[in-house]
């Protein structure tokens, strides 16, 4: 059994949400849309007193979109995930933060960024986790609750509890 750590944002401005639809030559999820993030590093994880998944958040938000840490307010926590498959288990910190403006993004091997309406998100095809994410999450936008999301593919379940 293998462990995945992930920490991704979702940045909102005005109606708008920044989504990634990833390219379709990933390894995971290709083609689906989700958060701005990545896999935490070795670097990350080797003392686990000083881990803060919001830093590598940050960085990975930076790295994909160029959109730096002073341009991003509000940043907090608001979901963590347990995505049980059959030989893995991912965690996955999910944060949402807000910007000022549509800020100009780079260019990413990862996939295309694309601000979306929240009016039409829940339309696009994106994986099991991020769609109960943002369909929660879009229900309660203002909430300052962290929630935990289990989703047992194996079972096909899905799970929501505040923390």
């Amino acid at each position: 059994m293998t462990t995945r750590i992930t920490a991704g944002a979702f940045l909102v401005c005005g109606n708008k949400v920044l989504l990634m639809k990833r390219g379709l030559h990933k390894k995971l999820a290709p083609g689906l849309w989700a958060s701005v993030g990545g896999h935490l590093d070795l670097c990350d994880i080797k003392d686990p007193r000083a881990l803060d998944f919001a830093e590598t958040c940050l960085r990975e938000v930076y790295e994909e979109t160029g959109i730096e840490k002073s341009e991003i307010h509000r940043l907090k926590l608001r979901y963590i995930t347990a995505l049980k498959k059959i030989e893995e288990i991912s965690l996955i910190y999910h944060y949402f933060g807000e910007v000022a403006d549509e800020l100009p993004l780079q260019k990413c091997d990862e996939g295309e960024f694309h601000w979306i309406e929240k009016k039409d998100i829940l339309d696009l095809p994106m994986s099991a986790v991020v769609k109960e994410v943002l369909r929660h999450w879009l229900t309660t936008p203002d909430s300052d609750n962290i929630f935990f999301v289990i989703v047992n593919l194996l079972e096909n379940s899905i799970f929501i509890s505040k923390m």
